[in-house]
């Protein structure tokens, strides 16, 4: 239950500056929101809350002398002028009040202030020896430069006479006269809360400690230090600050004893009591963020340190933190390939169907992976193009390896996942290997398959047969590269083929030698549909940019994830579509008929029509659907040619849009069912490497059958008949 301290009543007035250019000249205003009659609240956690009263304004000059503001303030608190102090801090040092003495100090309080300015006013009386007793809590005013109007900031937690900082008379006023910094309490400032306050061990105390100098910015030492005993005293001399904790009995729970947290350090110990930088434990400060945002930076760490902590880190140091905070969050990386076996059971067992497979070496050390979700394997058997784009990445986590991708297009030519596969290493057994899985999962329908050899390695190979120096030379010699792959007729290569020839007969003898019906849509034995790049393979890499950092487990979760999310997005799209075909397939379809507009066509018999391009005749067949460019069989989406003769004819062209690329397919690609595991039961792995169930068993090692694989038939050694074994024979002896 949160308990609150109430303070005595207080006034608060938040102050913001508003600003007015006349004739070129600024002048500021500042817009006073007055509170009276209720309280200020300090909970549990330390912070601070304004409650109750009520609300007046008014309008004060920025030029204002420090007795025009002290008199408008006390005029509409109705305070006596003498009675009260004034004290503001200024932005590179929130913890030290200074006097709100003169119309210096006016000055100096909007001149070292950006963007928000803390002004405190107490009642308070004289104590004698010049110092003044606060008689109630100081009443922040927050000025702010900005012309947005924002509520109250967080105030000082001293704002409570009970704050460790306060009890010395006059400390405040001390801290302004003698340059004394007053150390306040941040985040963590409460990690330890009195004497009495226990923790489990000696390390979860050390890290309370750390935690406490990190939000007091001040540097300890151990002056003892064991798991029974230890005693903390700050590194400035004569500085009070100390806390001591023994070990309770025979137990490793450990007690603080002695609590004296008062600190007493003077400007020129500000730099020499920085706290220093350990990765283990700084590394709790942003366990959070971590959780919320994995893809949290070390250069956003390092930055986040030096505006909330003050203190400067290498990029090292944060990159270490982060890892030191992953692993205390999702444990030791080495661990989670020795929970896989458990991962591929709990996959297959979810989403009946999957195809799963684990692979080790022979001593035991994790090898492949290869994982293909079953709402993948239906959706593509439905009605996916038959087009695979494979591809491999770097796994960035901490033991490396090579993620495999198998991709395809959706009826909209989205990315649709098939599969994928985690490999130790990258080379021709492991694709070797990953392809024969990926075969299984695909069946018997016929796919044509892109990789990346098509593409830059193509080029890079044809550039080095190039002799011709300088950028430009390469620029033809790909020009006349791309005419030769691209080209849909036979024509059009043996034309490219001749210019090549003419510019280099030794790159036109690279070109013949090296397999072009493999890359040449014209040589292509089967249906292209125009797909030369690896772009789809490539933007599943940039999919799981981040979640190929992670450790293995975190990696299946993670794609699961975004798998069921992007499923959900494509099918709720898919609903919005305004005609029968996706966006992107009506946007080809608009593309060729703007091109097509201006050909002019003549009707033959049978269904085919001429289209005049210049002094070229091409002939369309609306009935076979067929083009003498071979774009339409091609790609299924009528060409710029054949759009012009449905047009000419009163038909729709959407019409004529091969069935793969319309919403009934769609609708069976992603009408599977996907279901993410559960994890709550998932078995741990002891320091010592042994896998253990939550109930601390030790589970029994299975290997991982795929649901393609024949099983091996069981035969009986007393009857020699299948389907049972010679425990089980139930069938008479002859």
């Amino acid at each position: 239950m949160e308990s609150t301290c109430i303070i005595p009543q207080s006034f608060v007035v938040i102050l913001f500056l508003t600003n007015l250019y006349v004739n070129k000249e600024m002048e500021e205003e500042m817009f006073c929101y007055i509170h009276e009659g209720g309280e200020l609240v300090k909970t549990a956690v330390g912070s601070i809350e304004y409650k109750g009263g009520r609300t007046n304004c008014s309008v004060v000059s920025k030029n204002i002398s420090q007795s025009e503001f002290v008199s408008k303030v006390c005029g509409v608190l109705n305070l006596d002028s003498n009675s009260i102090k004034l004290e503001f801090i200024v932005k590179f040092d929130p913890s030290c009040l200074l006097p709100l003495h003169n119309d210096g100090d006016i000055v100096n309080m909007f001149k070292f202030n950006d963007m928000f300015c803390h002004v405190y006013i107490s009642q308070c009386t004289e104590c004698g020896d010049d110092l003044i007793c606060p008689t109630s809590g100081p009443t922040p005013i927050v000025a702010s430069n900005s012309a947005h109007v924002s509520s109250i900031g967080e105030p000082p937690l001293h704002i409570s006479n009970e704050s460790p900082t306060i009890q010395s008379v006059g400390f405040s006023q001390r801290c302004a006269m003698t340059n004394t910094v007053q150390l306040q309490p941040s985040r963590f400032e409460h990690s330890i809360v009195g004497s009495g306050h226990t923790f489990p061990n000696a390390s979860e105390f050390r890290d309370a400690i750390y935690l406490m100098s990190l939000a007091g910015k001040f540097r300890y030492s151990y002056k003892r230090n064991s798991p029974k005993h230890m005693t903390v005293v700050c590194t400035i001399e004569d500085c009070p600050w100390k806390i001591t904790a023994r070990a309770i009995g025979d137990s490793n729970i450990v007690q603080v004893h002695t609590f004296r947290n008062v600190h007493n350090h003077c400007l020129e110990d500000v730099v020499l009591s920085q706290p220093l930088v350990r990765s283990t434990r700084a590394s709790l400060v942003i366990d959070d963020v971590i959780r919320s945002t994995p893809e949290y930076q070390p250069r956003q760490i390092c930055k986040d340190f030096v505006r909330q902590h003050g203190i400067q880190l290498t990029y090292l140091q944060a990159w270490q933190m982060k890892e030191k905070a992953k692993e205390r969050i999702y444990g030791q990386p080495k661990n989670y390939y020795k929970l896989l076996p458990w991962m591929c059971e709990r996959m297959l067992a979810t989403n009946p169907g999957s195809s799963v497979e684990l692979s080790y070496s022979d001593d035991d050390h994790f090898e492949k992976l290869f994982v293909a979700h079953s709402i993948s394997i239906e959706g593509f058997v439905r009605g996916c193009r038959p087009i695979i784009a494979i591809d491999s990445a770097h796994m960035s986590g901490p033991y490396g390896g090579a993620l495999f991708s198998a991709t395809s297009y959706d009826a909209n030519d989205s990315m649709f996942p098939l599969a994928f596969g985690v490999m130790s290493s990258e080379n021709y057994e492991d694709w070797l290997w990953f392809l024969e899985k990926l075969k299984i999962v695909v069946g018997n329908k016929e796919v044509i398959i892109i990789s990346y050899k098509h593409h830059a390695l193509l080029q890079y190979s044809f550039l080095s047969k190039h002799n011709t120096r300088g950028n430009k030379g390469k620029e033809n010699a790909l020009q006349f590269l791309d005419s030769l792959a691209y080209g849909r007729l036979e024509h059009d290569y043996n034309v490219s083929m001749f210019e090549l020839k003419n510019y280099n007969e030794a790159l036109a003898t690279w070109v013949e030698e090296n397999e072009s019906h493999h890359w040449v849509i014209s040589k292509f034995p089967k249906k292209r549909e125009d797909k030369m790049t690896i772009n789809l393979a490539k933007s599943f890499n940039a999919w799981l940019r981040i979640e190929r950092h992670h450790s293995i487990c975190n990696f299946l979760l993670e794609h699961m994830s975004k798998l069921a999310s992007m499923l959900v997005k494509h099918q709720e799209e898919s609903k919005n579509w305004k005609w029968c075909i996706g966006p992107k397939i009506e946007a080809k379809v608009q593309e060729n008929i703007a091109k097509g507009a201006v050909y002019p066509v003549t009707p033959f018999k049978n269904g085919v029509f001429g289209v005049c391009i210049g002094r070229a005749l091409l002939n369309v067949d609306i009935l076979n659907r067929t083009c003498t460019c071979r774009g339409w069989q091609m790609l299924g989406i009528p060409c710029e040619h054949a759009t012009t003769v449905i047009i000419s004819i009163g038909q729709n062209v959407t019409d004529f849009v091969d069935d793969c690329y319309k919403y009934p397919m769609q609708e069976l690609i992603y009408g599977g069912s996907f279901s993410g595991i559960e994890t709550h039961d998932m078995p741990t792995v002891d320091d010592d490497g042994l896998v253990r169930s939550i109930t601390g068993e030790v589970p029994r090692k299975k290997r991982i059958e795929s649901q393609f694989q024949d099983k091996r038939p069981v035969y009986c050694s007393r009857c020699h008949m299948s389907g049972h074994n010679r425990k089980t024979c139930k069938n008479p002896l002859p």
